[in-house]
């Protein structure tokens, strides 16, 4: 019979050195290159983020283009090219505003209704995120209220929560 091999006390492990962390590390690197490479900016993006206060007041600019037509009478419906650049600009707002709004709201007590309401928003943005305009629900048009109208109510979640945040 052979003797087993001696196991090292955790005490004497170094946990940088196991392979487990070494995975771990790779894929976050791994994955940091995936979204660089994807969406063509470092991945830095959110630090940055975190650092300047969203821009509540372009993003309301945006929504109101939609939802607010009548504010201006003599505005008239976008055309198909304004809609496709109202819904991106609505897309990215809400991928700049979706990080801080639950990044803020897990600073509360799990008990708060904010924190409750601020979150369920933001699963609903994800959401409208990833679905796509169908003819059924308004087409192209539809899509870009319905993200309209769940940007504002992030927007307001976002002031809610920045005047209760510790």
């Amino acid at each position: 019979m052979t003797p087993a091999p001696e196991m090292p006390h955790a005490a004497d492990v170094d946990p940088e050195d196991t392979p487990r962390v070494r995975l771990v590390e790779l894929g976050r690197v791994r994955s940091r290159a995936r979204r660089e490479t994807r969406t063509g900016t470092p991945s830095t993006l959110s630090c940055e983020q975190s650092r300047t206060p969203p821009d509540i007041e372009t993003m309301r600019e945006v929504v109101d283009r939609l939802l607010a037509p009548d504010a201006v009478p003599e505005a008239l419906p976008p055309t198909a090219d304004e809609l496709d650049t109202l819904t991106r600009q609505l897309r990215g707002h809400l991928e700049l505003l979706l990080p801080e709004v639950e990044e803020t709201a897990k600073r509360l007590p799990r008990q708060s209704i904010p924190r409750y309401c601020a979150l369920a928003c933001a699963g609903e943005a994800r959401e409208r995120l990833r679905a796509e305009p169908t003819r059924r629900f308004g087409g192209p048009a539809g899509h870009a209220r319905r993200l309209a109208r769940t940007l504002n109510a992030l927007c307001d979640h976002w002031e809610t929560l920045a005047e209760t945040a510790p």
